[in-house]
């Protein structure tokens, strides 16, 4: 009873407490809300603050390096002679804070940062204003940063809108103002800011725009200049005089506002013509696109590719490398890159207009046979483009100069073949397990010929032969592998298992394509006993705090001494009678070398009405035991008629005319030739074989038969001819069976007839208008079976067929006439 009481009683009396309760009930409530709102905060700034700690701590390093007024590179030649300075767009003039007008000060704290001196790293009062402006019209509407957010965000950060950027923006300005001045964060700010077309700096911008100091800017002058940095390119007043001028009158309103000036010098500079004083520039002239000393423009490019590649700079930014005041020692010689960027220029040198275009262009690479040191390079006829496309290193079709290293080369090295190996030549061929017709450049059939004619001629057929004789003998990767080890990569990611074909040996097809650089390392090996170096640029850079960055290249055998001074010797038949360019005089120079062509499809040559002895690209790579240099030449068009191609036997040679030059001019004629190794030796009087090779062992045998038949056969008293091992001709017995077609001494090469002359050919022709006829045998020839009719040696290689990029004449039965070859005056001309 006394609970149900109290329970009644409690009833009773609580009618008269619930006023009371409910107003309790409300401002408890309201407490906790208040109370759950401060927790939410509370969490939300321990969130943030942890959020801001971790993208601070994601933040670039605080250099005090890159906060430095950047010191340009400096570039030194083979002889350290200063030879070049590499500065980031237009040269810069430094302005120092004690020394700036007050009117460039007020009129760029007018537009960026009004209360830079009297607020901290942030600007609060800005910030919260530009925080209303981005919940109401969206994040990144308006920004607030503060000179000093400005300065930390292009030294180390990127333009991107981000929470995160925004943090380590914020995080770097407070750093950056526990270290430095107001007075020098200002002074960092004018001599870092980005002014278009290059420019950095406002005294650099006041020179590059009006050719002023900043004391002698007017006041709308000096407001334009204040205001570019905002959208440099679209107020540049050279790309959009309007627009350039209301950002001027932006900035002298906002002067005015903020009573840096008075409403007279308001009035008087908005009624002011800023571009009264604009230093005219055509648009070739702008400074973003003229770089310092442009005959050094592609080799400087070879020295950033480089300084990239090396692991003390590669986890840095090209700009800021070359903004740390390096000073670069390269093996330029300067003298060297000089002569071939201004003969690359000269579009007088030819007397052809269509090498005179702006659609043919030019790429060579020197280089130190020896080092592989790279002396000199040309990237084109427009350095404005040798930045983004120095045609040096661009991939290009090469023609038969690729023959040596998939074809000789490997016969040589895997199965020590003699320079007279023999290889029958045909009138066309069918390579082993395709379907495609190739034929030699002239289309004829020069029956059996030796390794070193058909080098010297170029011919296709027993290129492919050989080829495919070193496949089957020597393992199907055997070229492939000889021709890497020189730098010719032929397998890549995508396309690794995909075998060679014989439109590889003839430099056609995707896969063929090799840098005007890459070629010259190649041949250089060559002529350096066997031994690749990757070609180097720099030798060593000094920091600006004196450390010693030395640079190292490849180097490697590549293959034995004995293949690559065979190869050498065969290829100075290039410049021989019959060779691909005897007509090329290399007089007082020991030199090898191959030419090389690269035809069109028959689809394009229909497509655009051309010529069948119309080719695309024309090469030339040679070497001295002194310098090596690769030449290539082509069209960056495809025209009507032929217009943009090489058509026919004298401009097929067109590189070799410069080749010519070049060489001569550089060498220094020492008389230095290549040194023949002892695991060479003489056989046949100047054909060369392997010591202790196969063929070598039976042709000491067959001298050793032949001595004693011929003691047999002489009384014994008359027998005291002395021993000779190596330099009998072998084929002296074969004297009465001659080839059927082989020239009698009767049959010289000094007359030709009209028709001869005449006859076209689409294989690379770059010989001279030589007869069919074969060269006049030599006492020592006329015993070998080399067959010398049907010959053209004037023109090179024809190619494989219906190939975009097959090289050199036809190479399948639908391919046209061969090319005609040069006349008698045509031959004699410059190049």
């Amino acid at each position: 009873m006394e609970e149900n009481y109290k329970r009644t009683k409690g009833r009773k009396t609580g009618s008269g407490t619930s006023k009371k309760g409910g107003r309790r009930s409300r401002a408890s409530l309201i407490k906790r809300i208040l109370l759950w709102a401060v927790l939410i905060g509370l969490i939300l700034l321990i969130v943030g603050s942890f959020l801001f700690a971790y993208y601070a701590s994601k933040s670039p390093a605080f250099s005090e390096e890159k906060l430095k007024d950047p010191v340009p590179a400096k570039i030194y030649d083979k002889d350290d002679e200063l030879v070049t300075t590499l500065y980031s767009g237009q040269k810069r003039e430094l302005t120092d804070i004690d020394e700036t007008p007050e009117k460039v000060t007020d009129a760029i704290l007018a537009v960026e940062d009004n209360r830079f001196y009297e607020h901290g790293a942030i600007d609060f009062v800005r910030l919260g204003a530009a925080v209303l402006n981005n919940v109401t019209d969206g994040f990144g509407s308006q920004g607030a940063s503060t000179i000093t957010q400005q300065v930390v965000k292009r030294v180390f950060l990127t333009e991107e809108k981000t929470i995160e950027r925004k943090a380590q923006e914020a995080y770097l300005a407070y750093r950056l103002e526990q270290e430095y001045s107001k007075d020098e964060i200002l002074e960092m700010y004018m001599n870092k800011i980005y002014y278009s077309d290059g420019i950095y700096g406002i005294r650099t911008a006041s020179l590059y725009y009006f050719g002023k100091e900043l004391e002698e800017l007017n006041l709308a002058e000096t407001a334009y200049l204040a205001g570019l940095p905002q959208l440099p390119n679209r107020y540049n007043l050279y790309v959009d005089p309007e627009t350039g001028t209301n950002r001027a009158h932006t900035v002298l309103n906002l002067m005015l506002h903020h009573e840096r000036i008075t409403e007279a010098e308001y009035n008087e500079a908005i009624n002011t013509d800023i571009t009264a004083n604009l230093v005219q520039r055509s648009e070739e002239e702008r400074a973003s696109n003229e770089p310092e000393d442009p005959e050094y423009a592609s080799y400087i490019n070879v020295v950033k590719r480089e300084l990239q590649q090396n692991d003390k700079f590669k986890d840095m930014e090209l700009g800021e490398a070359l903004a740390s005041g390096l000073s670069i020692y390269t093996n330029m010689d300067s003298n060297v890159q000089r002569e071939l960027q201004t003969m690359v220029n000269d579009r007088d040198y030819y007397y052809n207009p269509k090498f005179k275009s702006e659609h043919f262009n030019l790429a060579s690479s020197i280089l130190d046979t020896e080092t592989g040191n790279l002396v000199a390079i040309s990237g084109g006829r427009d350095y404005r483009e040798v930045v983004m496309h120095n045609q040096a290193l661009v991939k290009k079709n090469v023609g038969s100069t690729i023959k040596p290293f998939l074809a000789y080369g490997p016969a040589i090295e895997n199965m020590q073949w003699r320079t007279d190996q023999t290889i029958e030549d045909e009138a066309e061929y069918q390579p082993e397990g395709f379907d495609h017709t190739i034929y030699n450049y002239d289309q004829q059939d020069h029956g059996e010929v030796t390794m070193r004619d058909a080098l010297r001629q170029s011919l296709n057929i027993p290129a492919v032969k050989t080829f495919e004789t070193v496949m089957d003998e020597s393992g199907e990767n055997a070229p492939e592998e000889f021709a890497e080890a020189v730098g010719l990569e032929y397998s890549t990611e995508e396309e690794e298992d995909l075998p060679l074909t014989f439109n590889d040996v003839l430099g056609g097809g995707n896969y063929s394509q090799f840098t005007p650089l890459q070629m010259a390392e190649a041949y250089a090996a060559l002529g350096n006993g066997g031994t690749y170096n990757e070609a180097q640029s720099i030798r060593y850079v000094l920091t600006d705090e004196g450390e010693t960055v030395e640079f190292e290249h490849e180097s490697e055998q590549a293959m034995e001494d004995y293949t690559a001074y065979m190869l050498t010797d065969m290829l100075k038949g290039t410049f021989e009678p019959y060779g691909s360019a005897d007509y090329i005089p290399m007089n007082g120079l020991n030199i090898a070398a191959k030419t090389g062509t690269t035809s069109y499809s028959s689809e394009v040559r229909e497509e655009y009405n051309l010529p069948d002895s119309s080719a695309k690209d024309a090469w030339i790579v040679g070497y001295t035991p002194e310098y090596t240099m690769s030449l290539w030449t082509g069209f960056t068009a495809t025209e009507e008629g032929g217009d943009t191609s090489f058509v026919g036997a004298d401009e097929h040679i067109t590189p070799q005319w410069f080749f010519r030059d070049i060489m001569q001019s550089i060498s220094t004629y020492n008389g230095q030739d290549f040194e023949r190794p002892d695991s060479v030796v003489e056989v046949n009087g100047d054909e060369l074989a392997v010591r202790g090779s196969e063929d070598m062992q039976t042709y000491e045998d067959d001298q050793q038969d032949q001595r004693s038949n011929q003691q047999r056969r002489q009384p014994a008293e008359d027998v005291d001819e002395p021993n000779q091992v190596i330099t009998e001709d072998p084929e002296a017995a074969d004297e009465s069976e001659p080839s059927a077609e082989q020239d009698t001494p009767e049959t010289q090469p000094e007359e030709r007839t009209e028709e001869q002359v005449e006859e076209p050919a689409e294989e690379e022709t770059e010989a001279p208008e030589q007869e069919e006829t074969a060269e006049e045998p030599t006492e020592e020839e006329t015993d070998e079976s080399e067959p010398a009719t049907e010959e053209e040696p004037t023109s090179e290689e024809t190619e494989a067929p219906e190939q975009e990029e097959t090289t050199e004449g036809p190479a399948s039965e639908e391919t046209g006439e061969p090319t005609e070859e040069p006349t008698e005056e045509e031959t004699d001309e410059a190049a």
